[in-house]
């Protein structure tokens, strides 16, 4: 009895993490670029499954922080801004995927706020 009670919570375990990244499309690498004083400034954000992400500024480690996924929201938080506070942001899928657009809800970062709002992603395999 013991046994199959352990089987079922380790079975129902293992199909609640395999559907983790079909739940969460923002897993993977997106990428934008756009002109920062007179020069082309390059960020690539990759979103990992574990709920953490890793933010590049032309190929050099930026900022990590963590995200969640509800639906059409991302709530993220980061060192640079506060890492014990969540931003929301409204998520505005194109395509199949292919690309992101982030629509501040709430965001008391400035910084963050002014570099992201209404920025679109390119998905990087998408990007070629």
């Amino acid at each position: 009895m013991k046994k199959a009670f352990f089987t079922s919570l380790m079975a129902m375990a293992l199909i609640s993490f395999s559907f983790t990244n079909e739940n969460n499309p923002l897993v993977g690498r997106w990428e934008f670029a756009t002109k920062y004083q007179e020069s082309t400034l390059n960020i690539l954000t990759v979103f990992k499954a574990d709920g953490t992400f890793d933010l590049f500024a032309n190929k050099k480690p930026l900022v990590t922080g963590t995200y969640q996924v509800k639906h059409d929201t991302l709530f993220i938080a980061d060192a640079l801004c506060n890492a014990n506070y969540s931003a929301t942001y409204k998520l505005k899928f194109f395509g199949k995927q292919d690309s992101v657009q982030f629509n501040v809800i709430q965001d008391t970062c400035i910084r963050r706020k002014t570099s992201v709002n209404g920025v679109t992603y390119k998905n990087a395999l998408a990007v070629k």
